[in-house]
């Protein structure tokens, strides 16, 4: 038998690392990934082995004992009670992991961080110096923080808590990314709307990538509602590619390997109903509101454009109070999951929340690709098997579902293709049994019970 173990540790994408003797593998007859890297001192190289790759080790008669275990240093904090999107992403498998963001650079474009430096929620991100900058695109002479209520200047402050922020006397988090470093940006006066905040976005977006900072929340959008009426946009502008703005946060995202994650917007009960720019860029990361225990969208939450080859939202995270608040949930997970494996492109992690969403590989264009946890990320990042939503085809005009349901009400998102949803169409229980009716022009409906998805094709 060969003892084939130097020492193990935690990589940076949660599979097992270990040092391992490419001879002895070789003598196993193991064939195993490419090594992360190899010690000419040791005479071993250092694998990183999901649950199976180390059961063919073992079973081929190698050894595998764990020795000793790195992971990030752990938070300050013990036990903290979550925030309730916190609570629904569950955060606590980060946490417990020593996740905080640390290292990863986080700039936060909004309209004000009114006396931010005062908030008690914020005060450990002061106290260890992790504020490197702030800037007030708008009225340069006032001093840092300042503004006033009623011109919203405190919703950069209500973003930033979301993202980093704690309550220590409370032991409530808030935000993930706590250790994360801050660079501030206001560029939107609550006073008015013109586009000269969208110019200002831009500016403010450059300087950014040149201070080397690749994760950028913009909890801001533009639609209607310009002071000089002549320019507001229309809905089929929303394309990805009209706006200047939507075009720097694609630029951002393409070519500078920028993470721009984006609010949807809270459209969806007016007239307009179509998310906003620049979250209508391709490749930024839009996130909508879900609720907490159906994920179901949230009424107000924008509803992406059915005119164009890609699917907006991306994803969606639980809040009441506007996606303004759902987007800093996700910057925070963001910054930790760069924490955990920096060498992930921007695109990269994209792609992962996506897959870790509960709709995977079924978006609509009012959740995207659902609410992804915490639990199911580390599985996308180690190749495991996922649940995934169970498939039904049926040249019937209705589905028949029987079982015992743990929600009082299911959510059809009936779609006259792959992801834009015609209807969404509450239905409740009788019992142990639902009937889902096929609406016409349906070709597949989504259909939502809390968590889980059925997919149904209509032949």
């Amino acid at each position: 038998m060969f003892f084939l173990l130097l020492f193990a540790g935690r990589s940076a994408n949660a599979q097992q690392k270990y040092w391992l003797d490419p001879t002895a593998l070789v003598k196993l007859n193991v064939t195993l990934p490419e090594p992360d890297r190899c010690s000419e001192w040791l005479g071993a190289c250092t694998y990183a082995l999901t649950e199976d790759q180390r059961s063919a080790v073992t079973a081929a008669g190698g050894s595998l004992t764990p020795m000793l275990t790195f992971a990030p240093a752990s938070l300050v904090h013990k036990d903290p009670i979550l925030g309730f999107a916190l609570e629904q992403i569950q955060a606590n498998y980060f946490l417990e992991m020593g996740l905080t963001g640390q290292g990863v650079k986080i700039g936060i474009i909004d309209g004000g961080f009114l006396k931010a430096n005062k908030d008690p929620t914020l005060r450990h991100l002061f106290e260890k110096g992790l504020v490197k900058s702030y800037k007030d695109y708008i009225t340069p002479e006032m001093e840092p923080y300042g503004g006033a209520i009623g011109l919203d200047d405190n919703h950069g402050t209500e973003v930033w808590q979301l993202i980093g922020g704690f309550d220590k006397e409370k032991n409530i988090l808030y935000g993930l990314a706590t250790e994360a470093e801050y660079y501030l940006a206001r560029t939107d006066h609550g006073a008015y709307e013109k586009r000269i905040e969208e110019d200002l976005f831009i500016l403010a977006l450059e300087e950014m990538e040149q201070q080397g900072i690749r994760l950028v929340n913009v909890s801001l959008g533009y639609n209607l509602g310009y002071t000089d009426a002549s320019e507001n946009y229309k809905p089929n502008q929303m394309d990805g590619q009209t706006t200047a703005i939507a075009r720097a946060v694609e630029i951002a995202a393409t070519q500078k390997g920028m993470l721009i994650v984006v609010a949807a917007g809270n459209e969806a009960r007016d007239a307009w109903q179509t998310l906003s720019t620049p979250g209508d860029a391709p490749h930024a990361l839009t996130v909508g509101a879900s609720k907490f225990d159906i994920w179901d969208k949230m009424d107000y939450s924008s509803i992406g454009p059915d005119y164009t080859d890609f699917v907006k939202p991306d994803i969606s995270v639980y809040s009441t109070l506007g996606t303004s608040y759902s987007t800093p949930i996700v910057t925070g997970l963001v910054a930790c999951i760069w924490q955990m494996d920096p060498t992930l492109t921007n695109l990269e992690i994209i792609d992962l929340l996506k897959e870790a969403g509960n709709f995977y590989p079924y978006p609509n264009n009012y959740l995207g690709y659902g609410v992804p946890t915490c639990p199911n990320i580390i599985k996308v990042m180690d190749g495991q098997t996922m649940v995934r939503p169970q498939k039904v085809k049926t040249s019937k005009e209705s589905y028949k579902l029987t079982r015992d349901f743990d929600t009082k009400y299911l959510v059809a998102f009936h779609k006259k293709d792959e992801r834009n949803v015609m209807a969404r169409v509450v239905y409740r229980p009788v019992g142990n049994k639902v009937k889902i009716k096929r609406i016409e022009g349906a070709r597949q409906t989504s259909l939502l019970m809390g968590k889980e998805v059925i997919e149904i094709f209509w032949e």
